[in-house]
């Protein structure tokens, strides 16, 4: 069967379980460390929406250092995937065996599972696309921009950016046209700030050139 042909049969499927439900099932089942590879595979074809929640999530709750260079390239990775209608996240080896210590991924779940809650209170099935594949390539295509941004070394260019990430995998995985729509706009509002600072700083470099 054709990844199209997948993609298009997904919104017949039964919804799959919850963010919520599937983030405290990965937390519980992690041993010592868990590789991006495992996390992958536990999740089957319901990756996308956790991934993009647990990579986007430490940039907006934690405030890692650094921490938007390393999951600003799985998120690039998970989005150009979604844009190419893939029916499940494919992670190349070097990516695959990359790992997350338990405690890490704990405090990632830990910090995040509120917030989900209460999205999910608040999250319905409602005003989706007819199109499962319009749906997943809007999202994919707003996802790896703000990836991009937070990948580069801009700064205060995470934060908004990594929000409009993860308001577009709740719409994903609830089935909410509404948060989608949220996303995406939220994604154009990081756009326009992203390239006005670029503009500024562009503009400081000149003035100190010339």
């Amino acid at each position: 069967m054709t990844n199209t042909t997948e993609a298009l049969a997904r919104p017949l499927q039964a919804a799959p379980r919850r963010l919520s439900t599937v983030l405290l099932a990965l937390d519980e089942q992690s041993s010592d460390a868990i590789s991006l590879g495992e996390l992958v595979s536990a999740l089957h074809d319901r990756s996308f929406a956790p991934l993009m929640v647990i990579f986007a999530a430490p940039n907006v709750l934690l405030f890692i250092p650094g921490s938007s260079f390393i999951t600003g390239l799985p998120l690039i990775v998970i989005a150009w995937q979604l844009v190419c209608g893939r029916p499940s996240v494919w992670l190349p080896g070097f990516l695959s065996a990359r790992s997350i210590d338990h405690a890490r991924f704990s405090r990632i779940v830990s910090a995040v599972h509120p917030w989900v809650l209460r999205v999910e209170r608040l999250a319905r099935p409602r005003y989706w696309p007819a199109s499962y594949l319009v749906a997943e390539g809007a999202a994919g295509c707003a996802a790896l921009v703000m990836a991009t941004f937070m990948f580069l070394p801009i700064p205060f260019a995470n934060t908004l950016p990594a929000i409009s990430v993860i308001m577009l995998a709740m719409g994903l995985g609830e089935r909410d046209g509404l948060w989608l729509t949220g996303g995406l706009l939220l994604a154009l509002i990081s756009t326009v700030l992203v390239i006005a600072l670029l503009g500024a700083g562009a503009a400081g470099v000149l003035t100190l050139v010339t």
